[in-house]
């Protein structure tokens, strides 16, 4: 009986070595949690801090993130819960930013005419 020797040479081969380039995204394929998870932070800035502009934006990235989210064929309402939270948030932001105009700023004078 021959027993074979394993052998010591390096099985790969240098020359079919294929680099690993990450590929770039376009900007129609970014991950829709992305502007989720965007949505609320500005919103929670808006309320928080009551910037009227971060409350706007982040209104306009959670219905972004609404309009992009997939839909898995399981559970059709299993993403929805984040693009939910951030329209709640960014609205609340908007109400809350602009309460005064619907409730008056409390200990101003009233104006009677």
């Amino acid at each position: 009986m021959s027993t074979t020797q394993p052998s010591t040479a390096d099985p790969r081969r240098p020359n079919n070595v294929i680099q690993y380039h990450t590929p770039k995204k376009e900007l129609d394929e970014i991950d829709p949690d992305f502007y989720g998870v965007v949505s609320l932070l500005l919103s929670t800035v808006g309320l928080i801090m009551k910037i009227k502009w971060a409350s706007w934006v982040a209104l306009a990235f959670s219905i972004i993130s609404l309009t992009n989210e997939k839909v898995s064929d399981r559970d059709p309402n299993s993403g929805r819960t984040q693009s939910y939270t951030g329209i709640l948030f960014s609205t609340s932001g908007l109400l809350v930013n602009y309460m005064f105009l619907f409730i008056g700023i409390p200990g101003a004078p009233i104006n009677k005419v």
